[in-house]
């Protein structure tokens, strides 16, 4: 008996085989196929040379057929000149996943790994997952490729800040590569993102698709692609999600990614959800459509004197800066005043005395603020010095009014933007404690001096929290094993990231790798602190300030719930029916013989080797 064999390559390169169920003897004897590049690619099994190919709907994934290749198989990426003859081979061979595979994954050229082992991070509070989707698998680095009006590209990337303040918007043609995924959607919105991202030469973007117009991504139709030009390790933000996933806080997921446009790099990204109606329904909701969701507000600090500190100015919007306060419309905002929900609830935190009320608990948690989860918030910002946010600057979060919390609903916190932290942009070289970390004389943030610097109960759950955090995950035994491993994951395709020829205008934050590796145990540049060094430090302190002892071992403190998984029926599968699977690893295989699967970018090749 003779089964399919699959391989794919990215050249970016990808290959990969399909998985069957036979007799190993009998899995042994199976034919091959593969896939490449823009550029004449092939790969190698003994000596031998096949050639792979791609068409439009895979571009630029490529495939071919190696008849005589078997589940033992040991292979090599090929680049080839115009006329199919080898440029260069990649100096390792690869080997199948495992024994019974009978297909590769899709494979980056000159990356010898496609699936990473993440050492598990402990969970500290009960987790409240997502709902399921089939991206932000955090042990693959996957390929986002654009193709799109080139003229509009470079106009875009020219005028980051347009002067009349509207962001450029091209429609793309998106084509998302993943492990074992080939996808693509046509006239996606692709855009400059973030604020002071904007001033570097290595952009920032977003993607938006219109689920009016049958437009997806696997349930989550707005993502953002986070530069992380501020930090040299490029870990900081992906980290900081692992502490709040720990703390059981809805948070953004993140996946790092390469990104192409129109065949050219652009660089490595970390993928997240952007913060709008659909993460409140996949994220808070868990998939749940059928509720109505309340107001939502963004805060941000325009200047130091225009922060979202949530100082009550008075009754009316025109007190509070809209650049400060953004509102989020979700679809259930009132018409007319949508700011006035939280003015209500600042107006109770002017008034709110922490000496006089008897039940300071009571008072906030039960109709007015997701305590817990605020407070689990505050200690991981403090834990983290993530001197951008909050605590430090009244910026970079989101307060959500969800009626299903409470008997009549609660504002839920929501941070976003964790690149500054870990000692990047601290404005200090020496860590302080939680009551000196912010001079709140000069710019009060009442949410934190009042209910955790003057509320004695509020502040006991605030030590408690710190406490529990440091005991299970903050502590360097339970989380530099997953930093290590995200700095071996990124190390080759951070390489090619900085070796990048840029020619756009902004700051050119000089990164080398030397730095990527050394700012986890060093300080370099302009960082304050190195990663681990911060968090040994602050442990440690902490520790010795609050009188109690951080336990050797890591192990969950509460055992998380499962993950969700696509069989849910709220979620659908994460199902994209708008969708097109163009050339997925499993559609490639069938009766004629074992398939391989690679994708490649016609001009990439020689800045990746």
């Amino acid at each position: 008996m003779q089964l399919p064999l699959q391989f794919i390559l990215k050249k970016h390169f990808l290959f990969w085989f399909w998985e069957a169920d036979p007799l190993l003897e009998e899995l042994r004897k199976l034919p091959l196929t593969l896939s490449a590049t823009p550029q004449p690619s092939g790969v190698s099994i003994n000596g031998q040379l096949t050639k792979l190919i791609a068409t439009e709907d895979t571009f630029p994934v490529f495939s071919g057929v190696v008849p005589s290749a078997t589940s033992s198989v040991e292979y090599s990426y090929v680049e080839l000149d115009a006329t199919g003859a080898p440029l260069k081979t990649e100096a390792f061979v690869r080997k199948l996943q495992n024994v019974t595979a009978t297909h590769t994954y899709n494979e980056f050229f000159e990356r010898p790994t496609t699936k990473w082992t993440l050492p598990p991070v402990p969970f500290t509070y009960l987790a409240t997952w997502p709902s399921y989707t089939k991206v932000f698998d955090e042990d693959e680095i996957a390929t986002i490729h654009v193709t799109a009006d080139a003229a509009q590209i470079a106009v875009m990337n020219a005028n980051p800040e347009p002067q009349n303040g509207t962001t450029v918007d091209v429609r793309v043609t998106f084509r998302w590569i993943d492990h074992s995924d080939i996808y693509t959607q046509h006239n996606i919105s692709f855009k400059n993102s973030g604020k002071s991202s904007k001033d570097y030469q290595k952009q920032s973007y977003k993607f938006s698709f219109d689920t009016d117009y049958n437009q997806t991504f696997f349930s989550r139709p707005n993502i953002k692609l986070r530069s992380e030009v501020t930090d040299p390790t490029m870990l900081r933000e992906k980290t900081y999600i692992d502490l709040l996933n720990s703390a059981g806080v809805p948070t953004q997921q993140g996946q790092f990614v390469r990104l192409f446009v129109n065949n050219q790099p652009v660089g490595l990204y970390l993928m997240v959800d952007d913060i709008k109606k659909s993460f409140i329904k996949q994220t808070i909701y868990g998939g749940d459509d059928t509720v109505i969701p309340g107001s939502m507000v963004q805060g941000n600090a325009p200047s130091l004197t225009a922060q979202a500190d949530l100082v009550y100015k008075g009754p009316t919007n025109a007190s509070y800066d809209p650049a400060a306060y953004a509102d989020v419309v979700l679809g259930n905002n009132p018409a007319t005043d949508s700011l006035q929900q939280l003015i209500s609830f600042m107006k109770d935190l002017s008034d709110y005395n922490p000496v006089n009320n008897t039940d300071p608990i009571g008072y906030w948690n039960n109709t007015r603020l997701d305590l817990d989860g605020f407070l689990r918030n505050m200690a991981i910002e403090y834990l983290t010095g993530a001197f951008d946010n909050y605590w430090m600057s009244g910026s970079n979060y989101f307060i959500y009014f969800n009626p299903k919390l409470g008997t009549s609903g609660k504002w839920q916190w929501i941070p976003t933007d964790f690149d500054g932290t870990f000692g990047s942009g601290y404005p200090t070289s020496t860590q302080s404690t939680y009551q000196t970390y912010a001079n709140f004389a000069t710019n009060d943030h009442p949410l934190v001096s009042k209910l955790i610097l003057k509320t004695p109960a509020i502040n006991a759950l605030f030590e408690k929290t710190l406490t529990e955090l440091i005991q299970t995950v903050y502590k360097p035994e339970a989380i530099f094993p997953r930093i290590m491993a995200y700095n071996q994951m990124l190390l080759v395709d951070y390489t090619w990231d900085v070796s990048i020829n840029r020619t756009g205008p902004g700051i050119v934050n000089g990164y080398t790798v030397a730095d990527f590796n050394d700012n986890l145990v060093n300080i370099t540049k302009d960082m304050e602190y190195s990663v681990k060094g911060w968090i040994t430090d602050m442990s440690n302190s902490v520790s010795t300030a609050l009188k109690f002892t951080i336990p050797a071992g890591v192990a969950n403190r509460v055992e998380p719930p499962p993950k969700p998984t696509k069989n849910d029926g709220k979620t659908k599968g994460g199902t994209d029916p708008g969708g097109k699977k163009n050339g997925a690893a499993g559609s490639f295989v069938g009766s004629m013989g074992l398939v391989a699967v690679m994708v490649g970018v016609a001009s990439l090749v020689s800045l990746l080797l």
